[in-house]
C-alpha cells in the first residue's frame, strides 16, 4: 500500500484521527475507538496504539496513588545494613546527600533530580493536567504543561536506582546483615505506579483531544 500524501490528510474522515506512526513518522488515518481494531502503518506495518481512546481519569488516579506512596518512600529508611553490630540506615535522599557531602556535586545532583525531583514533578504534572482538563482550562494553560511533561520524562531514573539497589544487595549480602524496611516496599510500589501512570498517559491522544476542544471553542 503506497504511503498517503500530505494533501490527502487535510480532513480526517468521521471517527478517525490523523496520527504519525511511532516508528517511521508516516502520517495516516487511525480509528479513534478501540472496537475498530488496532490499525497498522501502511509503510512499516507497526501497530498504532496511539489511536486508542484516552481517559484522563486513569492516569490521574494512578498519579495520585504514586504521590501518596512517594511520601513513605522518601521519608522512611529503605534498607538497614548491619556490620559488626552497627546498623546503618539508608534512605532515598540519603544516598544523594552522601554524594554531595563527599564532594561529588554533579553526581549527587543528578541522583537527586533523577530519583526525587523528576519523578515527583512528573506525577504532579499528570495530576495538574488531568485536573485542568476536567475544569476545562484554556489551551494556553494546558499546552505548556504537556510540553513540560514531555521534557521531564527523560530525567526520571527510578528504575536505574532500583537496579543499583539490587546490585548493592547482591554484593553486600555476604558482608553483613541486610534488612528491607517499609520505605523499600513503598519505593517498589512507587516505581510500578509511576510506570503505569506514564503508560496510561497517552500524550499524542491528549494533544488530539486538546486541539479538538480548542477548535470547538470549549
Amino acid at each position: 500500500m503506497p504511503p498517503l500524501s500530505l494533501p490527502e490528510l487535510d480532513t480526517p474522515p468521521p471517527g478517525q484521527a490523523m496520527v504519525a506512526c511511532a516508528e517511521c513518522d508516516q502520517l495516516m488515518y487511525c480509528p479513534v475507538r478501540s472496537n475498530q481494531g488496532i490499525p497498522r502503518c501502511p509503510v512499516c506495518g507497526a501497530a498504532q496504539h496511539a489511536s486508542r481512546p484516552f481517559n484522563p481519569v486513569t492516569p490521574l488516579a494512578i498519579a495520585l496513588t504514586a504521590l501518596i506512596l512517594a511520601i513513605p518512600a522518601n521519608i522512611y529508611p529503605q534498607l538497614t545494613f548491619s556490620l559488626l553490630g552497627q546498623p546503618n540506615y539508608y534512605t532515598l535522599m540519603g544516598g544523594a546527600q552522601h554524594l554531595l557531602d563527599s564532594g561529588f556535586w554533579w553526581v549527587g545532583l543528578l541522583v537527586l533530580i533523577g530519583t526525587v525531583a523528576a519523578p515527583l514533578g512528573l506525577l504532579s504534572l499528570i495530576l495538574l493536567i488531568g485536573m485542568a482538563w476536567f475544569i476545562k482550562a484554556p489551551y494556553g494553560y494546558l499546552a505548556p504543561l504537556l510540553k513540560a511533561y514531555r521534557h521531564l520524562t527523560s530525567w526520571v531514573m527510578l528504575d536505574v536506582y532500583l537496579l543499583s539497589v539490587i546490585v548493592s544487595v547482591v554484593k553486600l549480602k555476604d558482608l553483613g546483615q541486610l534488612q528491607f524496611s517499609v520505605g523499600f516496599y513503598c519505593f517498589v510500589l512507587l516505581v510500578a505506579a509511576l510506570s503505569a501512570a506514564m503508560t496510561t498517559f497517552n500524550q499524542e491522544r491528549f494533544w488530539d483531544l486538546l486541539e479538538e476542544r480548542n477548535r470547538a471553542g470549549d
